[in-house]
């Protein structure tokens, strides 16, 4: 491969490898979730959404119920869980949703994660 080839087709691998990068970073939406779910939900889902003893995988809940099932959930009073229907609003819930979609990733460790409670 001649050397102006080469260097055009490394430039164009790595500004693929910088766009893929920026993709995988957390969505305001997705930040701002987390936030909430450290404040509301970590304490019983686990920090970053690991807890060995977690009353309830959330991680694999999301995989299958889409949002608008997961905000009703969160509103409504199930065994041990309480109503968040009073406590936070649609968008908060819905950014809750997102957050747990994504996973916690490297990039929202920078996320408070741990309750007031």
């Amino acid at each position: 491969m001649k050397p102006v080839i080469k260097g055009v087709a490394c430039a164009a691998a790595m500004v693929a490898l910088f766009a893929q990068a920026q993709s995988n970073k957390a969505t305001p939406r997705e930040r701002a979730g987390a936030e909430v779910f450290g404040e509301h939900c970590s304490t019983c889902h686990g920090v970053r959404l690991m807890k060995e003893d977690s009353s309830f995988d959330l991680v694999m809940y999301v995989k299958t119920a889409d949002e608008e099932r997961f905000i009703r959930g969160a509103k409504s009073q199930r065994g041990s869980m309480p109503s968040f229907a009073r406590t936070l609003t649609d968008q908060q819930l819905s950014d809750v949703y997102a957050y747990v979609k994504r996973g916690h990733t490297p990039d929202l460790n920078d996320v408070r994660m741990e309750s007031n409670h």
